[in-house]
């Protein structure tokens, strides 16, 4: 996997324990706590991967859905859905690579970052 995965949550505990998680498995991660913040972290470097909450402060995950649709480099980026509202068609129907409803399991939310991301590059040693 070449870039970054963003975790995009208003939760700090919840976020912290996907980024930890996901890092330990090599992963590079960066946060954000609501979906303004994700967008300028956007316009920094485009990810690999945004893991997104819907019901946020500030900007909703469905307003960085939409908003994502409007910048071109930005269309090819899976969005994984992780939220305790709506369902997995919607979040589909406006973009979204998949849907994994909260609270979350670790292993089905590693098996989907997988899935969409391929497994994180590590180093080899000689």
């Amino acid at each position: 996997m070449d870039g970054y995965i963003l975790v995009v949550d208003d939760d700090d505990d919840f976020r912290s324990f996907v980024a930890e998680d996901l890092e330990s498995l090599g992963y590079e991660v960066r946060q954000a706590e609501n979906g303004q913040v994700a967008l300028e972290r956007l316009e920094e470097e485009m990810p690999a991967l945004v893991l997104l909450d819907l019901k946020m402060p500030v900007m909703s995950g469905w307003a960085v859905l939409e908003a994502l649709q409007h910048i071109p480099s930005a269309r090819g980026i899976p969005v994984l859905v992780i939220s305790a509202y709506g369902f997995e068609w919607e979040a589909e129907l406006v973009g979204a690579a998949g849907y994994i409803s909260k609270p979350v399991e670790a292993d089905a939310l590693r098996r989907k970052v997988d899935a969409l991301v391929g497994p994180p590059q590590r180093a080899v040693l000689h």
